[in-house]
C-alpha cells in the first residue's frame, strides 16, 4: 500500500500539522477529550493534565476541536481495520513534511495520546520507515507502553517515548529505565528540577536550536505555565 496525494492520505488516515510555530518539523494532534489516563488526571488537582492548554484551545476555536476529533476518529478506525494503511498514509504525509519544511522532526501527540497498544505499533512502524527523521512521543499512557513492551515490541531507534509524571513537581517515572524509554517532568518555576530544562518558556515559547526532546534520554522538565 502506497500513497501519491496529500489529500488521500489525510482524508484516509487523519491530517499532520506544520503549523505549530512553537517547534520544528511537524506534529500529529488528535482529541484531548479522548485521553484514557488524561481524562482522569484532567479532574486532579496538581496534575500535569489540570487546566490543560488542548483541551481549553478545543473549547475556544470549533476548527481545532473539528480537527484533532476528526484526527482521533480516522486513526482510531483505520488503525483498527486496515493499520497497514494508516502507516502508509502517516509515512507519505511525515517525509512529505520534513522537505517542505526542511526539518527531519516530528511530533506525536502535541494534543491527545496514545488511544491503543495497536497505535503504539503503528507508531513505531512509521518510524521504521522513516529512519531520517527523528520522531518524539511523549505520552502518559504507560499501560500501553508497558503491554507493547511486554509482547515484545521494540522501540526504534529514531523515536523518543517519553512517559510523563503524573503530577507537577513529581520525580521522573521510575520503571521507564526498565522499559526502554525516557521520561518528562512538569516543574513550578523556582523550584528544583530533574535532567534538562526545556528552554522554550526563556525564547519566546519556541525550541529554538533545542532538540533535547527527540535526541537525549535525559528527563526533560518542563517549567509549568
Amino acid at each position: 500500500m502506497s500513497y501519491t496525494t496529500l489529500k488521500a492520505a489525510k482524508e484516509d488516515a487523519g491530517k499532520l500539522s506544520l503549523g505549530n510555530g512553537k517547534m520544528p518539523g511537524s506534529t500529529f494532534a488528535t482529541d484531548a477529550f479522548a485521553c484514557k489516563v488524561g481524562d482522569k488526571l484532567a479532574k486532579v488537582k496538581g496534575s500535569v493534565c489540570d487546566s490543560c492548554y488542548a483541551r481549553k484551545l478545543q473549547k475556544l476555536r470549533p476548527s481545532v476541536n473539528q480537527g484533532w476529533s476528526n484526527n482521533q476518529r480516522l486513526a482510531v478506525q483505520l488503525i483498527s481495520t486496515a493499520p497497514h494503511k494508516w502507516i502508509a498514509a502517516m509515512v507519505f504525509q511525515v517525509e512529505k513534511a520534513a522537505i517542505k519544511s526542511g526539518q527531519p522532526w516530528h511530533r506525536w501527540f502535541d494534543s491527545g495520546d496514545l488511544d491503543s497498544v495497536e497505535m503504539l505499533v503503528s507508531i513505531c512502524k512509521v518510524a521504521k520507515a522513516t529512519p531520517h527523521i527523528k520522531h518524539w512521543l511523549p505520552t502518559r499512557e504507560m499501560g500501553i507502553v508497558k503491554a507493547y513492551r511486554k509482547q515484545g515490541g521494540s522501540i526504534p531507534r529514531n523515536l523518543r517515548v517519553r512517559l510523563s509524571a503524573t503530577m507537577v513537581n513529581d520525580t521522573p517515572v521510575t520503571s521507564a529505565k526498565r522499559l526502554g524509554v525516557s521520561t518528562s517532568t512538569v516543574h513550578t518555576k523556582g523550584l528544583p528540577y530533574v535532567g534538562h530544562q526545556c528552554p522554550a518558556p526563556d525564547q519566546g515559547g519556541n525550541c529554538g536550536d533545542c532538540r533535547t526532546c527527540w535526541n537525549s534520554s535525559i528527563n526533560v522538565s518542563y517549567r509549568k505555565h
